[in-house]
């Protein structure tokens, strides 16, 4: 059976009204009006005897006074008035003194104020259970009161630090002396509790501020000034700044500080003497803290993988951890008042003008900011960014013409001259509105990835170059270190060995430093999403509709470009190529943390519409991201089977990259030559990916339709192929002539030592190139190998035929032809030289070609490199590696046959004709002209089929270099008519 509850009525207090406020008046100030409670054995408090005085003369019958709300002031001042230093005979003021705790004021009345909260929090939960609600009030209000006196004099103290008192000693007085409380916890003893802070903050006003707190966040940033993040006690200063941007009214006032945004001064002093600066320049780069790498990570060589792992999660979760609380920092800022969000986004702004340089080829780092400073802000940018990714219609397009927060006159624009921007950006839009909040986000966190991350990474690229090169020389030093042993050179070599190994094992720590942050998969995740954002603003402004990605954009896009697109800073376009280009090399895995559709859409666009991008460099650097990410698996970041699928890579992919294998051949710049075969060896790879799809070879089969163009990347196509196997067989024949030198002792030794250094340093040279030519070459091969078999009418055309015959015919003397042993190269794998597959793909091209009338004819006239007898050697090879079928090889011979009796006919042919007139015969090719031509600038004549030829791979007229079509040619009649009248005798005297 339940008891029912009985319900308790409130007790009365045991104490009265005015014996309460007595004795809770004594407790929270350590003070009494009673001498003789002062004078009890231990008792701590101090007896007010100046105000018994003043009270008996108010009223001079009464003998006993006790405390009272009326009295708090009173007793407060004149408890505050005792001092503590003061020397005195009195035994009455002594005891007085002595009982004073020996700490500043300002302590005193934080420990009252602490003794006042516990009190009313015991009335408001114990208390409140016992006593009627009416006393509970009233004595709450008696505690509100002492509390919100305390708060006060406590700002008096900080403002008028000499008003009272103080004690002698060396403690700072003042706003400075906040700066301890604030470094410890706020639930500790020494810590400032935020319900004070909050009290405090609502007792003072902007110019009190400077006052009270000015001094005290000052000292928290020269604290912080001297943290580093090895040491946890960074974040006692930084955790202090946070509780006080926690109070709305102090985060408002915080941007009104002189030292909030320090006018007139360097990037490197910027960030050490504006308020937030020394916060947000934490770092773990070497740069910036050099300590960090050897201290962290030190015996690098000693530690095991797991453990390097662990302390590289360990240092990227400190810094995380850093930056979260550094966005909370500025969030509460920035929502503290509209004034303070307009001053945190010029704080941005003042950053990355002050670090423009950045940018530059050789940055004097005394003249731009740390590594660390531009890495933090990016990261608070991105958390910013967050909301924006549904937001993608609100960025504002007119942004840079509406603002000026950030200088963007001097950058290079998309597509347009300096002169054409400056006329943009100057004339009025028709929206004057200032740009949003969103917009503002989008742009700034922009602007300062592309000063500090990316720069970064280009700095980690660099160590990764340096370091590579580093390694390179020690190791040869070290495989020769026994050709040196024992030689005058030998303690210099020694020396120099040695100053190898330490330098690579430190730029060992230092890579792992960096990577301890710029590969930390969280924070790569974050900035690929961010890049996404602006690759799909991007691609919204150039789609006609203006719906994406909503309504996925079209292609293709219309010839000319919109204003808003072209006069965009380049760098937009150049930082998404430079951002994945980065991830792609050493953190692919990154991409599978978000869609990757984005990145493949960017990169067609602006592959199938090239115009839209001026600069050369960023298109190739688009090929080269979609290079890399082909070759990945998809449980690497990989995009086959996106390619494979996605309609817009089905439709326009090849087309797009047999456009752009064709116009890189003049790129505008002095490298053009070598960047050629560097664009399109990845375009080779990303051809080999996708080869496979039917639908990518039935788009192949569409564009060899289109004559001209196809026309003009199948003759680039062979070009490359001439040039790159030539240039890499002749580099294998000198690579093996310096083997034999080598090889013959006796005779190297005679050599001198510089022309021993001279014949290795050429042997190097050519070594690299020969596997840089090889390995292009081996890909330029097996294109035409692939794509011959699929179609093979535009290598029959009279541009392509003759010099794909020569260039195959030549290729084939060179492998199995008499000169053949000079490729015989040690290792020669290490050049990527392989011979059999090399011929086996030769040899399948002359198979895919060999009905063909036009290529039998075109292998017939070539008198320079074709030969029966090595057909028949390349027969023997083929037989004895089993590289082709039987059935193949008869195929083979029966081509070989048909080219033996077309020479025959072109031999009778030649005979009919005997001597030929000089002006019957083409200028470059010295063959009788069929139909010939005048150029219009040089008014040369020349054969339709010779012109047509050179101007695809050079469109001038080739006796004067003057710009040239074919459509300006004009027929020489006159000249035909007397070739063929030549012909029609010879033949008819025949």
């Amino acid at each position: 059976m339940n008891t029912p509850l009985i319900s308790q009525k409130p007790k009365q207090p045991l104490k009265s009204f005015e014996d309460w406020q007595d004795d809770v008046i004594s407790k929270v100030f350590q003070v009494t009006l009673d001498k003789s409670l002062a004078e009890k054995k231990d008792s701590q408090l101090v007896y007010l005897n100046s105000l018994v005085e003043e009270l008996k003369k108010e009223d001079p019958e009464k003998k006993s006074f006790k405390l009272s709300q009326s009295h708090l002031e009173s007793a407060l001042v004149a408890r505050l008035n005792i001092d503590p230093n003061q020397m005195s005979d009195d035994e009455e003021t002594f005891q007085a003194i002595s009982k004073l705790p020996r700490i500043s004021l300002f302590d005193y009345l934080l420990d009252c104020w602490k003794r006042a909260s516990e009190i009313k929090s015991n009335l408001l939960t114990r208390s409140s259970k016992t006593l009627e609600p009416s006393v509970v009030n009233e004595r709450v209000k008696v505690m509100d009161a002492l509390k919100d006196l305390l708060v006060n004099y406590a700002c008096l103290v900080i403002q008028y630090p000499d008003m009272f008192p103080q004690i002698n000693d060396s403690t700072e007085l003042g706003s400075r002396q906040l700066v301890s409380r604030l470094l410890s916890d706020i639930n500790s003893p020494e810590g400032l509790p935020l319900d004070f802070i909050q009290e405090l903050a609502a007792k003072v006003d902007e110019e009190q501020f400077d006052q009270i707190f000015g001094s005290a966040l000052i000292g928290l940033a020269a604290q912080m000034r001297t943290k580093n993040i090895l040491n946890n006690d960074y974040l006692k200063p930084l955790n202090g700044l946070a509780t006080l941007t926690e109070i709305k009214s102090l985060a408002a006032m915080l941007p009104t500080l002189r030292s909030w945004n320090p006018q007139n001064s360097t990037a490197k002093a910027y960030e050490v003497m504006s308020l937030l600066g020394p916060f947000c320049r934490i770092s773990v780069f070497p740069s910036d803290e050099p300590s960090i790498p050897e201290k962290y990570f030190g015996n690098i060589q000693q530690r095991s993988k797991a453990d390097v792992d662990s302390l590289m999660i360990s240092l990227s979760g400190a810094i995380q951890g850093v930056q979260r609380t550094l966005f909370n920092i500025f969030n509460n800022i920035v929502r503290s008042s509209p004034s303070s969000k307009e001053a945190v986004l010029s704080y941005f702004a003042r950053v990355i003008k002050l670090n423009e340089k950045r940018t530059q080829m050789q940055v004097d780092p005394s003249q731009v900011g740390t590594d660390g400073l531009l890495m933090n802000l990016s990261s608070i940018l991105l958390i910013f960014a967050d909301p924006i990714y549904s937001k993608i219609d609100r960025i504002d397009v007119n942004y840079f013409r509406k603002s000026r927060r950030i200088d963007i006159s001097q950058e290079t624009k998309i597509k347009a001259t300096q002169q054409e921007s400056d006329a943009y950006y100057s004339s009025a839009v028709n929206e004057a509105a200032s740009p949003n909040f969103i917009s503002e986000i989008f742009f700034i966190t922009l602007a300062m990835h592309h000063y500090g991350p990316l720069q970064c990474y280009n700095k980690y690229n660099n160590l990764n170059r340096d370091l590579a090169e580093l390694q390179k020389q020690y190791d040869r030093l070290k495989a020769d270190q026994p050709k040196w042993a024992g030689t005058p050179a030998e303690t210099f070599n020694n020396a120099l060995l040695e100053r190898c190994k330490d330098q690579l094992e430190k730029w060992a720590v230092h890579k792992i430093s960096y990577e301890s942050q710029l590969l930390d998969p969280t924070s790569l995740s974050r900035t690929l999403q961010f890049y996404n954002l602006v690759i799909n603003w991007v691609l919204r402004i150039v789609d006609p509709t203006g719906q994406h990605p909503i309504k996925q954009i079209s292609l293709p896009l219309p010839p000319t470009p919109p204003e808003e697109f072209i006069m965009l800073p380049e760098f937009v376009i150049e930082d998404i190529t430079e951002f994945f280009s980065f991830i792609s090399r050493y953190n692919p895995k990154v991409m599978l943390s978000c869609s990757r559709d984005e990145l493949v859409i960017f990169i067609i666009t602006f592959l199938k519409s090239s115009t839209y991008i001026k600069n050369p460099y960023l298109k190739a650097k688009l090929v080269e991201i979609l290079f890399y990410y082909t070759i990945r698996n998809e449980n690497e970041g990989g995009i086959g089977s996106i390619l494979n699928t996605h309609p817009i890579a089905l439709e326009h992919l090849m087309s797009s990259l047999m456009s752009f294998y064709v116009e890189v051949e003049q790129t505008g710049t002095h490298t053009q030559f070598y960047d050629k075969f560097n664009i399109r060896y990845n375009i080779s790879q990303i051809f080999n990916s996708i080869w496979n799809n039917q639908m990518y070879r039935n788009k192949l089969r569409e564009e060899s339709r289109k004559m001209d163009t196809f026309v003009r990347f199948a003759n680039l196509l062979m070009n490359d192929a001439t040039y790159l196997l030539d240039e890499s067989l002749t580099k294998l024949t000198e690579i093996r002539n310096i083997q034999n030198e080598m090889d013959n002792i006796d005779e190297w030794e005679k050599k001198t030592q510089q022309q021993r250094q001279e014949r290795e340093s050429l042997f190097h040279s050519l070594e690299r190139q020969a596997t840089s030519y090889m390995a292009l070459g081996n890909e330029t091969v097996h294109m035409l190998e692939y794509m011959t078999s699929e179609v093979a009418d535009p290598f029959l055309t009279p541009q392509i035929v003759d010099r794909l015959a020569a260039m195959l015919d030549y290729n084939l003397n060179s492998l199995v032809g008499p000169k053949c042993t000079g490729l015989k190269v040690k290792n020669r794998e290490k050049y990527r030289f392989q011979p059999r597959i090399l011929l086996q793909q030769l040899i399948t091209v002359y198979l895919n070609l060999s009905k063909s009338k036009e290529f039998i004819q075109a292998v017939a006239k070539d008198g320079r490199s074709y030969s029966k007898e090595l057909f028949l050697k390349a027969f023997s090879i083929l037989k004895e590696h089993g590289l082709k079928l039987d059935r193949d090889i008869k195929v083979l011979e029966k081509f070989v046959n048909n080219v033996e009796e077309v020479i025959k006919q072109e031999e009778q042919g030649e005979e009919e004709l005997g001597d030929i007139p000089e002006d019957f015969l083409d200028p470059l090719l010295f063959v009788i002209m069929e139909d010939p031509v005048i150029l219009p600038e040089s008014r040369i004549s020349i054969d339709r089929k010779s012109i047509t030829t050179h101007l695809l791979s050079d469109a001038t007229d080739p006796f004067n270099r003057k710009p040239l079509t074919i459509d300006q040619v004009i027929p020489d009649l006159k000249l035909k008519e007397r070739i063929e009248a030549f012909k029609k005798e010879k033949r008819e005297k025949k």
